[in-house]
């Protein structure tokens, strides 16, 4: 709502080397505001300079039926990344562009445990990676896995839901069907 638009994926050094991850970036705006104040945003997630805020975990991006264990820092939640989704490396992208309904619009998916990542990291999930999730998927939720929309909701997407419905969940623009 401030910017009225969505953070980029991850931002990038000079080089075009990745940096830091959109949750990174809206850690302020989740009650977060002293860890993200610890980040060096010149640096990478995964600099020294970032080690305090490395090992934190924040709660937010940790599902509460997941057992983390011992590594505390990891998310599965991903933003899906294609060039008509809603996250786009290195740069915002206008709430404007999405034209398809925000309630059926994806912007973050819940993956499995055994695919988690530091929740700074700058890596999310690509296409195939979405449409590959199925039955042989083992969710940590019976049937599925909870998916954010654009409009702030969370829905379970079952894992039966076929690849049409899935390329059309991550499409801002397609004038698809909203319903899944």
């Amino acid at each position: 709502d401030v910017y009225h638009a969505l953070p980029p994926a991850y931002t990038v050094d000079a080089d075009g080397k990745p940096l830091h991850s959109w949750r990174t970036l809206i850690l302020p705006y989740l009650e977060q505001k002293a860890l993200y104040d610890k980040i060096d945003l010149t640096k990478s997630w995964d600099d020294p300079a970032n080690a305090e805020a490395f090992k934190s975990r924040v709660e937010v991006y940790t599902c509460p039926s997941e057992s983390l264990g011992e590594t505390k820092n990891l998310t599965t939640y991903m933003a899906v990344l294609t060039p008509t989704s809603c996250l786009r490396p290195m740069e915002a992208r206008p709430l404007s562009d999405i034209t398809d309904p925000l309630g059926s619009t994806l912007l973050v998916v819940e993956i499995r445990l055994e695919q988690a990542i530091p929740w700074m990291a700058p890596h999310d999930a690509d296409e195939a990676q979405f449409l590959s999730v199925g039955s042989d998927r083992r969710f940590v939720h019976v049937g599925g896995g909870h998916v954010a929309f654009v409009d702030g909701s969370v829905r379970f997407l079952n894992e039966t839901a076929n690849a049409d419905i899935k390329r059309a969940l991550i499409s801002i623009a397609g004038g698809e069907p909203g319903d899944f």
